[in-house]
């Protein structure tokens, strides 16, 4: 819990003084403002560059708070904390791409993309702005939209894997799976590590069926890590080596949960090619929808 008298600002006192009793006081002013000047002119309370810090640090401690509120479950006191942050730092774009993710997980899709909306007014290449406003807008059932307000951003100036990573699924969902491996790619180029670009590239190959590539581009992965091994045994299961598929899930699944995995992975495949494509995406949806947010005021760009 976060006391209830969290101050969530600095606040400077200016107050205006006759020249003689500045002149008198000068000692006692120099303990709180830190100067007098000669002048007679009063200086600022904090210096800009120390009230700069004191806002980050301030928006750092309510961010957290936010993060630890949200992890355990209660995101409506996290969307005060974020709010909070975003009043003591307006200049970075993580309060409100915390704000804006939470409200849209609360469903609250309008309040969420009225805060996305205008942080992105301050910070347009931001790209964990653009990433939640088209996840937002992918939730919305609105790729054409996610493509619309992204597309630009990629191609002036916001060249970052996260919003690769969005626009290819957008793209996958209007059934452009050619494009949308091109945006996997173009976010490839600049994180080759990213296994949630790799992931995606994989399964938008499965969408068109090709499933040796898939299989390719997720071995070309670590299938020890569980993320890219339950994908590598999905696709296995989809290509019909269900030896395989169930060799990667023993990994790190139970005799029961491999079992109940390989009979859904044969209930996939049994679907027509319309209706298996279908589920894919669905499942690529979901994952998007729910994955952790990948919000920091360490990483805040």
């Amino acid at each position: 819990m976060f006391p209830e008298d969290t101050p969530i600002g600095i606040t400077r006192v200016f107050g205006q003084f006759r020249r003689p009793i500045l002149l008198a006081t000068c000692g006692v002013l120099a303990l709180t403002a830190g100067a007098c000047s000669g002048g007679g002119k009063e200086q600022s309370a904090v210096p800009d560059e120390q009230a700069v810090q004191q806002q980050t640090e301030r928006a750092s401690e309510l961010m957290r708070i936010g993060d630890d509120l949200r992890a355990g479950g209660d995101l409506n006191a996290a969307a005060e904390m974020y709010r909070r942050a975003q009043s003591a730092d307006p200049r970075s774009p993580a309060p409100p791409a915390a704000l804006a993710d939470v409200l849209r997980r609360l469903g609250q899709y309008a309040e969420s993309e009225q805060v996305y909306r205008a942080a992105l007014e301050r910070s347009h290449f931001s790209g964990m702005l653009l990433q939640g406003y088209g996840i937002l807008m992918l939730e919305k059932g609105q790729p054409e939209a996610t493509i619309g307000a992204l597309s630009p951003a990629v191609d002036e100036e916001a060249a970052d894997p996260r919003v690769f990573n969005v626009l290819g699924i957008a793209y996958d969902a209007l059934g452009d799976h050619a494009e949308a491996q091109r945006q996997y790619s173009a976010g490839l180029a600049l994180a080759p590590d990213n296994r949630s670009l790799r992931s995606n590239m994989a399964l938008s190959l499965a969408l068109q069926e090709r499933y040796d590539d898939a299989i390719a581009q997720l071995k070309s992965g670590d299938e020890r890590d569980p993320s890219v091994g339950h994908n590598l045994a999905f696709v296995y299961g989809l290509a019909g080596r269900i030896e395989e598929a169930a060799r990667i899930s023993r990994q790190f699944l139970s005799d029961a949960d491999v079992a109940n995995n390989l009979a859904y992975y044969q209930t996939i495949r049994a679907l027509a090619p319309a209706q298996r494509r279908t589920e894919i995406l669905a499942l690529v949806l979901k994952t998007l929808f729910t994955a952790p947010p990948s919000n920091g005021m360490a990483n805040a760009k």
